[in-house]
C-alpha cells in the first residue's frame, strides 16, 4: 500500500530552494531552484495565455486557434524557459560557457528565458521538480528504524 509520505514534498525547501546535481554521468552541475510554486504555476499560465494571443493574432481564417494548453513545442518550451528563470532558479554552481567561464546565475536564467536550449530548460524543470523530494528518502530510513 502507498504510504502519503511518498507524495509528499518539503514546503521550506519547495518555496525557498535547494542545490540540486543535474545532468549526466560524468558532464553534471548544479542547480539552485524553488520547486513548482503556485507563483510559477501562475507566471507559466499567464505566460502561455499571452503566447496564445500572439499567435492568434496572425491566425488566418480556417486555421487552428490557439489556447494556453495546445501552443506549439517551442512556443511552449519558451514559456517554461521564462517562468523557471523568473520564478524557479536562484544559482547555478559548475557550468561553463564555451570560452571556459563559469555562468552566472543571470547568464543562466537568460539561457533558460530565451527558449533556445531546450535541453538546459528541461534539466531545470527536473531540477524543480526534485526539490523537497528527500522526504521520500527521510521516510524510508525512519522505517528501518
Amino acid at each position: 500500500m502507498a504510504k502519503l509520505s511518498a507524495f509528499s514534498r518539503d514546503r521550506n525547501k519547495v518555496s525557498q530552494g535547494e542545490k540540486i546535481e543535474v545532468g549526466p554521468e560524468g558532464n553534471t552541475f548544479f542547480i539552485t531552484t524553488r520547486g513548482f510554486t503556485p507563483a510559477y504555476r501562475d507566471t507559466l499560465y499567464a505566460l502561455r495565455s499571452a503566447e496564445a494571443r500572439e499567435l492568434n493574432r496572425a491566425v488566418r481564417a480556417g486555421a487552428n486557434f490557439y489556447t494556453p494548453d495546445s501552443l506549439p513545442p517551442t512556443n511552449d518550451d519558451l514559456c517554461q524557459g521564462k517562468a523557471l528563470a523568473q520564478e524557479c532558479v536562484l544559482d547555478v554552481d559548475g557550468l561553463e560557457g564555451d570560452d571556459g567561464h563559469n555562468l552566472t546565475a543571470d547568464e543562466f536564467r537568460d539561457l533558460l528565458s530565451s527558449g533556445e536550449s531546450p535541453v538546459l530548460i528541461s534539466l531545470s524543470m527536473m531540477a524543480a521538480g526534485r526539490v523537497g523530494s528527500d522526504r521520500v528518502e527521510q521516510a524510508k530510513a525512519a522505517e528501518g528504524n
